[in-house]
């Protein structure tokens, strides 16, 4: 009877520290999802933030006089600066495939009138009023996809 005592020490060991490797393995865990959920966050504004600036950019030129020999370069510089390009490349490894193809779509409307002006249109023209709304009803549905994913409610407190 002896062994009794020894075999219940390493037993309570085994289970002490087996308890703490699950734990540890539990907190690691958490700190990774807690650690994924805050990039994808900053990821998320910073697209939103870059789409932004680039209809801006876009908006502010369509409303100004321009000579045509420099429109498709001007057009072009304004479309690049914002670094959106960039940002899409994170969100296709980080983001949800909602989250990639509803960016993707704003993207493309931005590029569209990013076409139109370089063809010569400019804020009176109807080409350049039905981008400019579409764009609106896209960054409206990728914000939604991007609430979304990241859990936050649609219920806005006032």
């Amino acid at each position: 009877m002896e062994w009794i005592s020894p075999v219940s020490t390493a037993l309570g060991a085994v289970i002490g520290v087996g308890s703490t490797l699950l734990a540890e393995r539990l907190r690691w865990r958490r700190d990774r999802i807690t650690q994924a959920h805050a990039t994808r966050q900053q990821l998320y504004a910073d697209y939103s933030a870059s789409l932004s600036r680039m209809r801006t950019a876009l908006s502010e030129y369509a409303h100004a006089v321009q000579p045509v020999e420099e429109r498709a370069r001007r057009v072009r510089e304004l479309f690049l600066a914002p670094g959106a390009y960039e940002l899409r490349h994170q969100l296709a490894i980080l983001a949800p495939l909602e989250v990639i193809d509803a960016a993707q779509a704003a993207f493309l409307v931005l590029r569209e009138t990013r076409d139109c002006l370089v063809a010569g249109a400019d804020a009176d023209s109807a080409s350049y009023r039905e981008l400019d709304e579409a764009f609106d009803g896209a960054i409206g549905r990728l914000r939604a996809v991007m609430r979304r994913d990241l859990g936050v409610s649609d219920h806005v407190v006032r």
